[in-house]
Order: structure tokens, then C-alpha cells, then sequence
């Protein structure tokens, strides 16, 4: 990846070549590239400028207080921060401060579920009973033929929680499956959780170390946890209510697939780049398998206009509209709202991190301003999922 000079440096520099003359010493032809070539770099300049502006007045319109966002385009990086880490403490919000993920943990979980696939560690297709009796779904013939595949595109049948992932009691609720597993469409955290459980069997590590191993150490993501870093204490958001009142910060002691993921968006675009578009450390086959459609994600008990353009591929939301295909997830915590969106072709991709409530009302404004005009179905969808 291209590594991104300040804007002050590109800008002073274009600027002292078009005031100087930097090509006087060079030919006609020359000059003139160096010319044409300054005014593209204060062009660009100019350009992330206001997209700078617009992402300031997004978050100040909809009333976030704090937000992360990392944009890649043909391969060049820009990260923006806004407001500030609590609206309690003022500190602002910087390139290192961390956010709840929310359900974006689910994605690094495919990929870690997906790497273990090719290690041969698990089939895909095989039942997690077969692996581990997990005594949640003991009793329930139809929850024991769950398999990983069904996790990742959401069609084990099992509903998003039991009961409250916070709830001590979660290990001992028994789970049964809402329908048949494999045939339709219904997003599910209790389903990650419970293909979680199984890995940690598998490899005999807990989850966090195993995130740890196969995906944030490889893929260069230093401040990211499914567990509570006290290192980390003095750059955690804290979340927000939508009429901006500051929530307890939460501590994770026990890490969870599907919520607990604590990051920043410098990583995450890390992991959506090197994992997701690159295919870094996976099969071409598994990487396909990502992107490959493998549920409608046509919610039965939450119907929504925007059905038609959204599928479910292996741990991704897949939207197809006449701009292409866009791989996309949005997390939803109490105080936290997160979304990305990639173009698997191009490789561009926006992160967003807010510490809001109203988070998800700034979703469109932004990606239009840092991927496109255009139509964002899976917003529409999220939103109805919400």
C-alpha cells in the first residue's frame, strides 16, 4: 500500500513548484508534467479537505460526539478523527483511541473460523456437535446438526440471543433451533457464540488468544481485543445515548464472537484490506467462498425493501446494485454503532467507528461522501435489523 505524505507536506509541495518553477531546469515536456502533476497533488489535497469538512459536519448534524473513519482509495490510505472519546472527560478522540466493534466481530471470527478450515482443523459442513457436545444444544436434535457453514451465513435457526449475552447464565440456557438449520435466513449471535465454543475446544485456546493468533498479530492490529486491554484504558470511548448522555463503560472479562471486539478503525482497515480484499492468509478457494453468495438474508420476521439487494456470504452482508457488488457488516452495541463497506474489485473501502447511539443515521451521508453517490441498500437493511 502507497504510503500517504501529510497534507501540509503535499500541499506545500505542490504549492512551491506551481509559485517556483520547480521544472526550469528540465525540458518543455517535462515542465509541463511537473506542472500538471503539482495541480493533481493540490487537487487531492483540496479534495480530502472537503471530504474532511463534510465527515465534521456529518457527525456534528446527527449529534455524534466521537467517531473514527479510515478511507482507502486506489490504494492510498486517509484517516479522520472527530469530537471527542466522552463527552464527560472532553478528551479527544484520536487515531488510537478504541471503539466497541459490535457484530464487526463477527467478521474477524469468519476469518479466523475460515483459516482453521484450511488448516483442516474443521469441515465447514461437518456438525459442531460432532467436534463438541455443547450440553446448550443436548437437548435439541435439530440445534445438533448446526454446522460452521450455517453459522457464517446465518441459517442455523437459532435466534440472535437466548438470553442476554451479558447474562452469567448464558452457558447453561438451552438453545433450540427456531426451524429447520440450513433452510432460510435469520442473523443469529447465538450461533457465532456457539461455533466459538467449538474452535476453543478444537484448538484449546481461549477465543481472544485465538483471534490473537490468527488474525491480529498476522494482520497488524495492535489495539484490537475481544477482551478488556487495561493498557488500552486511557484511549477507550465511551459510549453515548442518542440524547447524548455518557453510558458506564462496559468491561469485557470474557470475550464473545459476536460483540466484544474492541479496535480502532487504523486496524480494522488493516483487517479489511489484507484479510477481506487481499485474501491474506486464506485459500483463493476459501478467500472466494467469503464473497460467494450462501443466504438471501431475507429475514422472514424483519421483511424490508431492501431484501432484493442484500445476500449473506461467509461471515460478510453482500449488496448488489447497478455500482456492482459491495461486501459490507454494520455492529450495533448499546452506545456504539460501526459499519464497512468494500468494493471487492477496486479494493476501496471506508471504516467507521461512532460512540453514539445515532451512529447508524450518519451510515448513507458517509458513504456517499467517501465511496460514492450512489444507492446503499444494505443501510436500509441494517436499519430494519436494528
Amino acid at each position: 500500500m502507497k504510503i500517504r505524505a501529510s497534507r501540509t507536506t503535499m500541499l506545500a509541495m505542490a504549492l512551491l513548484c506551481l509559485g517556483t518553477g520547480c521544472d526550469r531546469q528540465a525540458g518543455p515536456s517535462q515542465g509541463r508534467a511537473a506542472d500538471a502533476q503539482a495541480a493533481a497533488t493540490a487537487s487531492a489535497v483540496d479534495d480530502e479537505e472537503s471530504r474532511r469538512s463534510r465527515f465534521d459536519a456529518t457527525m456534528q448534524r446527527h449529534g455524534i460526539p466521537g467517531a473514527q473513519l479510515a478511507r482507502i482509495h486506489h490504494g492510498v490510505r486517509e484517516e479522520y478523527v472527530y469530537g471527542v472519546m466522552s463527552k464527560a472527560s472532553g478528551e479527544p478522540v484520536t487515531g488510537q483511541t478504541v471503539f466497541e466493534a459490535a457484530s464487526l466481530s463477527k467478521v474477524v471470527a469468519a476469518y479466523v473460523t475460515l483459516r482453521l478450515a484450511d488448516q483442516g482443523r474443521i469441515d465447514l459442513d461437518a456438525p459442531l456437535w460432532s467436534y463438541w457436545h455443547s450440553p446448550r444444544t443436548e437437548g435439541d436434535a435439530a440445534a445438533r446438526t448446526i454446522t460452521a457453514r450455517m453459522v457464517l451465513d446465518h441459517t442455523t435457526g437459532l435466534p440472535n440471543w437466548q438470553i442476554s449475552p451479558t447474562d452469567p447464565a448464558l452457558d447453561s440456557t438451552p438453545l433450540a433451533a427456531g426451524f429447520a438449520p440450513g433452510t432460510r435466513f435469520q442473523y443469529s449471535g447465538e450461533g457465532f457464540y456457539l461455533l466459538q465454543k467449538t474452535l476453543e475446544h478444537i484448538t484449546g485456546l481461549d477465543w481472544n488468544a485465538l483471534a490473537r493468533q490468527e488474525a491480529f498479530e498476522p494482520l497488524d492490529m495492535p489495539s484490537s481485543s475481544y477482551l478488556t486491554d487495561p493498557a488500552l484504558d486511557g484511549v477507550r470511548a465511551s459510549g453515548h445515548a442518542k440524547d447524548g448522555t455518557v453510558r458506564p463503560v462496559r468491561v469485557f472479562a470474557k470475550g464473545n464472537t459476536a460483540w466484544t471486539l474492541v479496535t480502532n478503525a487504523s486496524d480494522y482497515a488493516n483487517f479489511v484490506r489484507r484479510a477481506l480484499y487481499a485474501g491474506e492468509g486464506l485459500a483463493p478457494a476459501t478467500h472466494a467462498l467469503m464473497f460467494a453468495e450462501a443466504s438471501d438474508a431475507d429475514d422472514r420476521d424483519v421483511p424490508t425493501p431492501a431484501d432484493p439487494f442484500v445476500a449473506w456470504g461467509l461471515g460478510v452482508g453482500l449488496q448488489t446494485t447497478a455500482a456492482g457488488k459491495r461486501v459490507w457488516h454494520w455492529g450495533d452495541n448499546p452506545g456504539f454503532k460501526a459499519f464497512f463497506m468494500l468494493d471487492p474489485e477496486s479494493g476501496d473501502s471506508v471504516v467507521l467507528f461512532t460512540n453514539s447511539e445515532n451512529g447508524l443515521a450518519a451510515y448513507k451521508d458517509v458513504l456517499e461522501a467517501f465511496l460514492g453517490e450512489g444507492e446503499y441498500p444494505a443501510v436500509d437493511w441494517a436499519r430494519a435489523q436494528s
